[in-house]
């Protein structure tokens, strides 16, 4: 078993939020939105919903699978935490969890704040994160 290292989690910013939407495509979307502010995470690869006893493992390339995820709108988030290996875990006021492992072979989820902040789940395991620093001022004429 590899060890994990606490330290390097990152605690994402959804503590309070609701589940708004689940958009469904070639990965499942879930968006919290809050007074115009959007964060959304993409899972593109298999996933977990652990609720009332029971732990589905679910894919993103069954329909009924992404039927069943649909049942995370208007929940609202207690804990979300990305792991240094790459898991992203989201545990919800009732008591349901989320869980997506990382992928050896592709990107598992990421996350997307609305300050443009980013949260990855790299191919493999591990993490890349990035805030969007925005566009330098210029001074004077263009």
């Amino acid at each position: 078993m590899e060890s994990h290292n606490e330290a390097k989690d990152i605690p994402l910013p959804l503590r309070g939020k609701t589940v708004s939407r689940c958009i469904v495509d070639s990965a499942l979307g879930i968006d919290f939105i809050e007074a115009g502010q959007r964060s959304t995470i993409r899972i593109e690869s298999r996933f977990r919903i652990h609720a009332f006893g029971a732990d589905k493992p679910l894919s993103i390339g069954r329909v009924e699978d992404m039927g069943k995820a649909l049942s995370l709108i208007g929940k609202t988030v207690a804990k979300a935490l990305a792991r240094s290996d790459g898991a992203l875990g989201i545990t919800f006021d009732d008591g349901t969890v989320l869980s997506v492992a990382p992928d050896p072979s592709t990107e598992a989820w990421e996350f997307a704040g609305p300050d443009r902040s980013v949260v990855v789940s790299m191919a493999g395991g591990g993490l890349s994160t990035w805030v969007d620093v925005g566009h330098p001022k210029t001074r004077g004429k263009p």
